[in-house]
């Protein structure tokens, strides 16, 4: 005789279960339509019958409406079986039911969201990869066991009822936070503990953050920050730039740079881990990641810092090797390749992010003490800030407090009362004003970053180079700040976000140039590994002029402009010094001229007769 499909919940009531079976739908001659209020009120008394919880009530009520033909539900027993009416009921594994189907942003990697009550009566949720539910059976069945769901059924008809249950929900899993992919037409933006903010908020499909951090419910109010953490640091450069620095994070897309990074060094007491805080109160709670983490866990926070901030507290005084490959995993924000168990390399984790950071000394210097050379290129994303610069270490002005120790304690109790509405306020006007935004903010980095030049005595239109990628950042870290005070997010005046940056650069480049190359041999090899990435930009004689253009060069010689040499090659040094070194190391040759190092060209390499520097190409490209 041919099976017919029962209700989903046959089992005689009074013999399974202390819940009455859902009432057969009325006819329409002797229907009786409820109020509205009425027929909400039996709905919530059926929800309390099958369990005090709301939310595993509706669980439970979703899970009874979808459960495939001939699977039964007993409430009392609270397990799942199969059978009924004329066969014998078989209990088979505890309430599950597939709530959604997720996928990666590239439509890969297909998994089925099982969400089910453990045998402590809790609400989990587990994700098993469709492959894994037709090749591995039994790995998905002791995946489920060992999360806490009860079986006592055949595994097969388990994996059964989970490839047959009706799923129409679908989530979007994403392996790192920030802008999402593809939404220019609505913007949306992920926050690290998965919550999504959008310009769309009817935007259909759900997002799923990986590895998300735990969401903490944000405290006090955004007015009450800015009345205290962002009152306290007006007048105090240092506070304003790692505020500031935060909001740089969601503006890295537009602006067209990858890693901004600050390290503030100075002794302890200083205020330093104060001033990180401070900016970790613009996101959560005030509690900072360290730099002796393993590089796991790091590659772990930079992923989650994507078009964000990342705090990292207490550079280690003795570094260990494998300090170095965090630095170069952080700096290029990119992971380690991998391969999974198939040994087929996995696609290599990709972030932009904004570094705040703390040390003792320049991590440059903590390097070298320890015979560890910083990565070249580094140097210009992870920016060495000396914290002691003002009358009270880190701190400009104290607002009325007796002490730093008193201010710093004061900030450090507010950012415990107020945290997590600065960034999520400036994230949403943000996307309110996407457009614009990415019409104005690289204008404005760049004027940020003309002002920034002259302050340290540099013209404004200088040419590329090491000292400029810093003032881009430093720039970019500037109108987050300003932006921040239009959009009403930061208390601060128009203005005030560029004259402490400003003051920041200015401190920087001195504290750059007091750290040149010491030895001719030091210079010399930044010579050459200048004038190997820049080979391109040396014209041959007599060629028409190139804006980009560094210099000349022949068979003999390399002719290096003045501009060049000064931007680049005496980078953070006095020119002469860097004069001297060449010279000593027998690669730079006067011209002729006393008192003078440099080369008047002859005619039939420029008609004008630029002055150069005269670069000994043969010894130079010779080693």
């Amino acid at each position: 005789m041919e099976k017919t499909m029962p209700d989903n919940n046959p089992i005689d009531a009074q013999q399974h279960s202390a819940l009455p079976e859902t009432p057969p739908a009325p006819t329409d001659a002797g229907q009786t339509i409820l109020p509205d209020d009425a027929a909400e009120e039996t709905s919530e008394a059926r929800l309390r019958a099958l369990h005090h919880d709301p939310e595993i009530a509706a669980f439970l009520v979703a899970m009874r409406q979808e459960l495939p033909p001939f699977w039964t539900h007993l409430p009392r027993e609270q397990m799942l079986g199969y059978g009924g009416i004329d066969d014998e009921w078989v209990p088979m594994c505890g309430p599950l039911r597939v709530e959604a189907l997720t996928r990666d942003d590239s439509g890969r990697n297909w998994s089925r969201r099982v969400c089910f009550l453990d045998r402590d009566g809790n609400l989990r949720r587990e994700t098993i990869p469709e492959a894994d539910i037709l090749d591995k059976p039994r790995s998905v069945c002791a995946q489920l066991i060992s999360a806490g769901l009860a079986i006592e059924g055949n595994r097969n008809d388990i994996i059964d009822l989970i490839r047959r249950w009706p799923v129409e929900a679908r989530i979007l899993s994403v392996s790192r936070p920030g802008w999402m992919a593809g939404t220019d037409a609505a913007p949306a933006y992920l926050l690290p503990d998965g919550k999504l903010l959008s310009a769309d908020p009817q935007r259909g499909e759900a997002v799923e953050l990986l590895h998300a951090r735990s969401a903490v419910p944000s405290s006090g109010s955004l007015d009450g920050w800015k009345d205290t953490v962002g009152r306290l640091a007006v007048g105090n450069p240092a506070l304003i730039c790692a505020i500031s620095a935060v909001l740089a994070g969601p503006l890295l897309k537009h602006a067209g740079i990858e890693t901004v990074g600050v390290n503030l060094y100075a002794s302890t007491s200083s205020g330093k881990t104060t001033a990180l805080l401070a900016a970790q109160s613009c996101m959560g709670p005030p509690k900072l990641d360290r730099w002796n983490a393993t590089n796991t866990a790091l590659e772990l926070a930079c992923r989650l810092a994507h078009d964000g901030t990342l705090m990292l507290d207490e550079f280690p005084a003795r570094p260990s090797p494998a300090i170095l490959e965090a630095i170069y995993m952080i700096g290029n924000g990119t992971g380690r390749g991998r391969g999974n168990h198939k040994l087929i390399l996995e696609a290599t984790a990709h972030w932009e992010t904004v570094l705040l950071s703390t040390s003792e000394k320049p991590i440059e210097r903590i390097l070298a003490a320890a015979g560890i050379q910083m990565p070249e290129g580094i140097g210009v994303r992870l920016i060495d800030i000396p914290a002691p610069s003002w009358e009270f270490g880190l701190f400009k002005t104290l607002h009325g407090h007796g002490s730093g120790h008193v201010f710093a304690e004061t900030l450090q109790n507010a950012a415990r009362e107020h945290y997590g509405h600065v960034l999520p306020a400036f994230v949403d006007r943000i996307i309110a004003q996407h457009d614009l935004m990415k019409e104005t903010l690289r204008p404005m980095i760049s004027r940020l970053r003309s002002k920034m030049l002259v302050a340290i005595g540099l013209p404004p239109n200088a040419k590329e180079g090491p000292v400029l990628r810093v003032l881009n950042r430093l720039a970019l870290i500037a109108a987050a700040g300003e932006i921040g005070s239009r959009l009403g997010v930061l208390p601060w005046r128009k203005g005030m976000a560029t004259d402490a940056l400003v003051e920041i650069a200015v401190i920087w480049h001195r504290a750059h140039a007091a750290r040149p190359p010491s030895t001719a041999e030091a210079m010399a090899e930044r010579l050459a590994g200048y004038l190997r990435r820049n080979r391109h930009r040396l014209c041959p004689p007599g060629a028409e002029p190139d804006p980009d253009a560094i210099g000349w060069c022949d068979e003999r010689w390399i002719y290096l402009g003045i501009d060049a040499f000064r931007m680049d090659i005496a980078s953070g040094m006095p020119a002469g010094l860097a004069v001297k070194l060449l010279g000593d190391a027998g690669l730079l040759v006067p011209g002729g001229e006393q008192r003078s190092y440099q080369y008047r060209l002859p005619r039939h390499v420029d008609p004008d007769r630029a002055r150069v520097y005269r670069l000994d190409r043969q010894r130079i490209e010779g080693g």
